[in-house]
């Protein structure tokens, strides 16, 4: 499943917000909410990178990259408001450094306003609670989601593989020689 155009990151949104209450009743029991959220923010951050990549082997890759970022944030990271700029700033840097491409001014600048847009939505909806921490989590991805309303930002190309001038040469040539004449 991609989730890689507005609508469909709206609905990954709604997923996300309504997984955390969903998480907490399954690991309540043996994990404290704050153990929970940490590895919850980078898993949830780690599967949109996987989801808005346009190809299955870019969205390994991105997932890759996020998840190890994310664990790396889990190491260093002291308290709640850290986790999720240093999230947020994982989820800025695999989609427009890795996925996506547009001017370097433009992306910096796109990205930039989405994270203290994404993250100001989600701390004037936090309430307390689980309620609020979910309605945060889906205020920040309703504003991403506006990632893919923006114009002037293209797919990153995938890059090819280095291939010998004379094998090319070759391939051609059998190619030719193959050709059945008119």
């Amino acid at each position: 499943m991609r989730w890689n155009s507005f609508a469909r990151t709206l609905g990954f949104a709604a997923v996300v917000a309504v997984g955390l209450p969903i998480a907490s009743t399954l690991f309540g029991s043996t994990l404290a909410f704050s153990q929970l959220l940490a590895p919850y923010v980078v898993g949830v951050i780690a599967l949109y990178a996987a989801g808005i990549a346009p190809t299955r082997t870019r969205g390994v890759t991105a997932a890759g990259l996020a998840l190890l970022l994310g664990l790396l944030l889990l190491a260093v990271a002291d308290g709640v408001t850290e986790l999720a700029i240093g999230a947020a700033l994982i989820l800025s840097v695999v989609r427009s450094g890795l996925l996506y491409r547009s001017r370097p001014a433009r992306a910096i600048v796109l990205e930039a306003g989405l994270l203290v847009g994404g993250l100001s939505l989600a701390k004037f909806l936090l309430i307390g609670g689980l309620g609020g921490v979910s309605l945060a989590l889906w205020g920040y991805f309703l504003v991403q989601s506006l990632f893919f309303l923006i114009g002037g930002v293209a797919l990153r190309p995938e890059a090819s593989p280095r291939r010998d001038p004379f094998e090319h040469a070759r391939t051609q040539l059998l190619s030719l020689l193959e050709e059945e004449p008119h």
